[in-house]
């Protein structure tokens, strides 16, 4: 596997420390509230859903990653998540929370060159990876009309890992290993738009796209899909979704991107 050479190869790339953020991932565009509701009372969403989603990026000393959700998701040790919107008349409240926890333990053969002959060593990683991704907006109404619904919004979006690797070469005897900790994080201010397109009484096509910058250069997501209601307070929902960040000079990737499908239970109050 890719993953398993980019880890040996480059202990300090980081390649294995960005895996924690493509299994699961709240998606502004799933917590949706009823704006067929009255609207001087308030009104509440909330969503579970996985997200299948594959990474893709490049480390700070230009390896490009590419990692499948299945690779993921063998790795998992420990994830929570949530999302939750608020609505009173033209005003909303969204907050998504993610925390991941990652562990890995790999063995390796591999060649170190000394003078003109190769010599074959035995590598050991051992690694943990922990992450946050944060998202905090609010909203303002621009168009509402029946069950269809556009809103501006701005917050802020928060992303926090942690990376802690063992590394040891067996076959070179005891004492020979070495532990490297390395920590990322970007605060940054977004703005876009959120919403949902009707499509009869139950169908309908939920959207979202943002984009900001503050501590990473560049950051934005998108997402759209379809929607189903399924009852009066329930509905489900198939969606894609994108989610990047160009982080210049960070020490552990310069960029970070994931995509996947979302399938999700919308509940609403």
């Amino acid at each position: 596997m890719a993953i398993k050479r980019s880890i040996v190869r480059d202990s300090r790339g980081g390649v294995f420390a960005v895996l924690c953020l493509a299994l699961f991932s709240g998606s502004p565009a799933l917590a949706q509230s009823d704006s067929s509701a009255t609207q001087d009372q308030w009104q509440f969403s909330a969503a579970i859903y996985l997200w299948g989603a594959d990474l893709g990026g490049q480390t700070n000393r230009g390896p490009e990653v590419a990692v499948a959700f299945s690779d993921l998701l063998d790795n998992l040790e420990m994830a929570f998540m949530g999302v939750f919107a608020a609505r009173k008349n033209n005003w909303s409240l969204l907050t998504d929370i993610i925390y991941m926890d990652l562990g890995v333990d790999k063995t390796a053969d591999l060649s170190i060159p000394v003078g003109p002959i190769q010599v074959p060593v035995t590598t050991s990683v051992s690694l943990d990876v922990e992450a946050w991704v944060l998202h905090f907006a609010g909203g303002y109404n621009l168009y509402s009309e029946g069950k269809s619904r556009l809103d501006l919004i701005g917050g802020a979006r928060y992303l926090d890992l942690d990376q802690t690797m063992f590394l040891e070469l067996q076959s070179l005897g005891p004492g020979l290993s070495r532990t490297i900790s390395e920590s990322l994080t970007a605060l940054d201010g977004i703005v876009g738009l959120k919403g949902s397109a009707a499509l009869g009484e139950r169908w309908f096509l939920p959207y979202y796209i943002d984009v900001g910058a503050g501590e990473s250069k560049f950051t934005w997501q998108a997402t759209a899909g379809i929607g189903y209601r399924a009852g009066r307070v329930v509905d489900l929902a198939l969606v894609y979704r994108h989610l990047e960040w160009d982080i210049d000079s960070a020490p552990i990737v310069d960029d970070l991107n994931f995509s996947g499908p979302t399938l999700g239970v919308i509940f609403r109050w």
